[in-house]
């Protein structure tokens, strides 16, 4: 240990109080971990949230088509069909997220 003359060696923390500091530096640094995985959990359910909305407004515009085209109405259904389905698992993930998020 290094003394320097304007400090007295008695008043340096010892060994058990530097292990605290640190074990106390380590836990602030796991519980802020933890708020920004719940805050990236957060935001990738809201992602997926639009996805959803997005899906569904692709599934719209395909049945709106199926409507206006004789020649493609049943493939214009199927496409629209596989973007409902898409929004479902966007929701679904999305919510998925969000009750690991509260964990």
């Amino acid at each position: 240990m290094m003394v320097y003359p304007d400090k007295d060696p008695e008043l340096e923390p010892g060994p058990q109080l530097r292990a605290a500091e640190r074990a106390s530096r380590a836990g602030q640094q796991a519980e802020q971990a933890r708020r920004q995985a719940r805050a990236a959990q957060r935001s990738a359910a809201d992602s997926m949230d639009h996805s959803a909305i997005s899906q569904d407004r692709t599934a719209k515009a395909f049945e709106e088509a199926a409507e206006h085209s004789d020649p493609h109405r049943e493939d214009y259904r199927a496409y629209a069909a596989r973007h409902r389905e898409f929004a479902r698992e966007d929701r679904r993930m999305a919510q998925q997220l969000r009750q690991i998020g509260l964990s």
